[in-house]
C-alpha cells in the first residue's frame, strides 16, 4: 500500500510540475511575444520530455525549434511526440563548449541529469531520493557516454545565420552552452538568451549571475525576465532562478 500511494503521489507531482511550467514562465511570454517575430528559431537546449517545445509552440506556432536532448530514453519520448512535425528538429545530442564524448549523469528525476555531480549528503538529495523510492546512493542510476556538440558548430553546419530565441537548462552546464555560442553572441546574431541559474545545494558547484555575465553583456545584453523559485538556500530544497536577457540591437538589426 505504500509503495502505490508514493507511486500516485509522485504522478500527482509530475502534473503539478507540467502545470507549473505554464505559470512559471508566464512573465516571460509578454516579452517575447513583444519582441519576437511570428515565424521564429528557437533552440531548446535540455529539451527533457518536451515542456519547453510546447511553451513555445503555444507562443509561436510556425517556429522552427532545434531541440537537444542527450539522455535517450527521454530522446525517445520526443520522437514519439514530435517525430513527424516537419518545424522541429530533434538532436539526440548535448551542447556544450567543445565536441567531445563525455560521461552524463542520469538521475531517477530526469529533470536534474547533469554532467555535473550531485552534491552528497545534501538535503535536496536526501529528500529527492525519498520521494523517488530510492537511496540518495542509487538516484544516479546510471551514467552514459553521450556526443556534445557547440551551438556554434551546429549553426554553421546547417547554415543558421540567427537564432531568436536560445534556452538552456542543462543544470550547472549553461555556462558551457554560452561558451559554445561565442562566434554568434559576439556577432549579434542571437535574440533572447533564456537561462536557469542554480543557487542550491544539488551540485558539487553552483553559479552566480557574475559568471554568465561576464560571457554575455559585453556583447549588449541585458536582463530582461527573472523568475525565483525558492526564497533564500535555508528555507527551501530548491532555490534557482530563470533568467532572461536581451540584445536590443539584434531586433533592431533584423526589423522585428
Amino acid at each position: 500500500m505504500k509503495k502505490i500511494l508514493k507511486k500516485i503521489l509522485k504522478l500527482f507531482s509530475l502534473e503539478l510540475r507540467r502545470l507549473n511550467v505554464e505559470q512559471r514562465f508566464n512573465n516571460f511570454k509578454y516579452v517575447y511575444k513583444s519582441k519576437v517575430k511570428s515565424s521564429p528559431v528557437i533552440f531548446d537546449i535540455g529539451a527533457n520530455e518536451g515542456q519547453s517545445i510546447e511553451r513555445f509552440k503555444s507562443m509561436f506556432p510556425s517556429a522552427t525549434i532545434h531541440a537537444f536532448e542527450p539522455d535517450v530514453d527521454l530522446f525517445s519520448i520526443l520522437k514519439k511526440k514530435y517525430g513527424k512535425d516537419k518545424n522541429i528538429v530533434l538532436n539526440n545530442l548535448a551542447v556544450g563548449n567543445k565536441s567531445e564524448l563525455k560521461n552524463f549523469n542520469v538521475h531517477a528525476r530526469s529533470e536534474t541529469s547533469s554532467f555535473l555531480k550531485l552534491k552528497r549528503g545534501s538535503n535536496w538529495l536526501k529528500e529527492r531520493a525519498a520521494q523517488y523510492d530510492t537511496t540518495p546512493d542509487h538516484f544516479t542510476t546510471k551514467i552514459v557516454e553521450v556526443e556534445v556538440v557547440t551551438i556554434d558548430q551546429y549553426a554553421k553546419k546547417y547554415n543558421i545565420d540567427f537564432i531568436d530565441i536560445l534556452k538552456s537548462d542543462t543544470q550547472g552546464f549553461d555556462d558551457k552552452v554560452i561558451e559554445g555560442c561565442k562566434r554568434l553572441i559576439e556577432n549579434k546574431l542571437i535574440s533572447f538568451l533564456e537561462l536557469e541559474i542554480i543557487f542550491d545545494d544539488v551540485y558539487e558547484n553552483y553559479f552566480s549571475f557574475s559568471d554568465y555575465e561576464k560571457l554575455i553583456l559585453p556583447s549588449g545584453y541585458r536582463m530582461v525576465g527573472l523568475k525565483t523559485s525558492g526564497s533564500d538556500l535555508y528555507s527551501s530544497i530548491n532555490f534557482f532562478a530563470d533568467v532572461l536577457y536581451f540584445n536590443d540591437i539584434t531586433s533592431k538589426e533584423n526589423e522585428y
